[in-house]
């Protein structure tokens, strides 16, 4: 006669492909932490979007078609908040298509947190007017003065932090998109008039708590990294 069966005999047993997959997951994550911490651009954009892939991924154990876009577009977006990042429509694009997530958004207050690095300040390289992102003339003409001594050479890095000041947009979203937005107008000046390359320049937006009306937080500092990590 066969032996007969007990209740601790029908235990579920994991499926030998699981523990397969689970451990093909945790190898890639970690793949993906080391390619990270090599990076020299370590955004929370870009560590956010690798996160949120891999939950994905777990979620919907690997296979296309259980979870649809809504559902994983509330798991990436989870993982932005978690890193101080604001959700967005399409987490899942690249970069360019969403601006707003390559910018860091983080409180004015949260500046002297940064870890310190061997750099050179100059605040207020452009001024903007209340609400605007287009560089006047006046602003262009200050920023060619000073464009000679911002020029990142080497393995220099040049940073231009913008804000945008409390008044000038509803909502933190849309003061940080106004902010990047006045960067990238900096940025565009001096590539096209002074041949920076892309490569040397970063843009990064501030939510200040700041009164523009006295030009606080309507301004472009710059950051000259002489030692990038």
């Amino acid at each position: 006669m066969g032996k007969r069966r007990g209740p601790k005999d029908e235990k579920a047993k994991v499926p030998g492909w699981m523990v397969s997959f689970g451990d093909m997951m945790t190898l890639i994550l970690t793949f993906f932490i080391l390619l990270v911490s090599m990076s020299r651009e370590q955004t929370f954009g870009m560590v956010a979007r690798g996160i949120g892939s891999f939950m994905v991924s777990a979620e919907s154990y690997g296979l296309d078609g259980l979870l649809d876009g809504s559902e994983k577009n509330e798991i990436f977006n989870e993982v932005r908040v978690r890193f101080n990042l604001p959700p967005v429509e399409n987490p899942m694009e690249p970069d360019d298509e969403h601006p707003m997530a390559t910018s860091e958004l983080v409180r004015a207050d949260d500046i002297d947190k940064l870890p310190p690095r061997n750099e050179i300040f100059q605040p207020s390289v452009a001024i903007f007017a209340v609400g605007s992102s287009e560089l006047s003339s006046e602003a262009a003409q200050y920023l060619d003065l000073l464009a000679p001594s911002l020029r990142p050479r080497g393995t220099q890095v040049l940073v231009l932090e913008a804000q945008a000041g409390a008044g000038e947009a509803s909502g933190d979203l849309a003061r940080n998109a106004l902010a990047l937005a006045r960067a990238r107008a900096v940025r565009k000046h001096l590539e096209e008039h002074h041949g920076y390359q892309r490569a040397r320049l970063e843009v990064r937006a501030w939510i200040s708590g700041l009164d523009p009306g006295s030009n606080g937080g309507a301004a472009v500092d710059a950051r000259l990294i002489l030692e990038p990590d």
